[in-house]
């Protein structure tokens, strides 16, 4: 995918306001991957659940739950986005208590905060497998834009920019698989574009074929060390 390609994309849906249905293939394909994903990647997940638990054996101050959940904005309601705990409880509360943080997001930045079972899982984005459950169960699906802290949600809202109100959020999202790309429209401009595609294409099988290609470039851009 190219400048030239996100043409086809440009600013469809700057103007859409209402809820953007999720056609039954769409979901059909979330439900079939991420039920795919959640089996092959059990044993990881496993493996995971055991290094954070032994972490906290060895080191007491690495201590603490195995998930972390924040509150999140999509389609109009909010749930519960969980992540696997990759930072220390200490610095959590310390931040917490000295700053106004509101979303953990900031504090996974600072690599002073993480501890090293959560520094590998960050650079391979492992934290993040919990959310394959959030896909199955339907607060998010495979592509869309990325849920935002509440805070951030709502003050795009009070600002009149509905893009994480019209549609289900996203794993990964058009702004993801463009990472890299020279010139590329900026985030919101993205996000309204992937809407208005799945608001105004009539053919299911066309925004699951759309899908399908951002995943595969967000995975390309991932294994390119691009990051998410």
């Amino acid at each position: 995918m190219n400048a030239e390609e996100l043409d086809r994309f440009e600013l469809i849906g700057k103007d859409l306001e209402d809820l953007v249905h999720i056609v039954w293939q769409k979901r059909v394909l979330d439900v079939v991957l991420s039920s795919i994903l959640i089996v092959a990647f059990s044993p990881i997940i496993v493996l995971i659940l055991l290094a954070i638990t032994a972490e906290g054996l060895i080191t007491p101050r690495h201590r603490g739950p195995l998930f972390l959940t924040e509150e999140r904005g999509s389609e109009g309601e909010t749930f519960h986005l969980p992540k696997f705990r990759i930072i220390r409880m200490d610095a959590f509360r310390e931040i917490r208590k000295t700053q106004k943080f509101q979303h953990i997001k900031p504090m996974e930045s600072d690599p002073a905060n993480v501890t090293k079972v959560g520094a590998v899982l960050k650079k391979f984005y492992f934290d993040e497998l919990p959310q394959l459950f959030s896909i199955l169960t339907g607060d998010m699906s495979f592509v869309g834009p990325r849920p935002w802290p509440l805070e951030a949600y709502y003050e795009e809202l009070e600002k009149g920019i509905f893009r994480k109100r019209l549609i289900r959020p996203g794993l990964t999202g058009l702004v993801q698989a463009t990472k890299g790309i020279e010139n590329r429209p900026s985030e919101w401009k993205l996000d309204f574009a992937y809407i208005g595609f799945m608001k105004t294409e009539p053919s299911g099988w066309a925004k699951v074929a759309l899908d399908l290609e951002i995943l595969a470039r967000s995975a390309k851009t991932v294994t390119e060390g691009k990051g998410l």
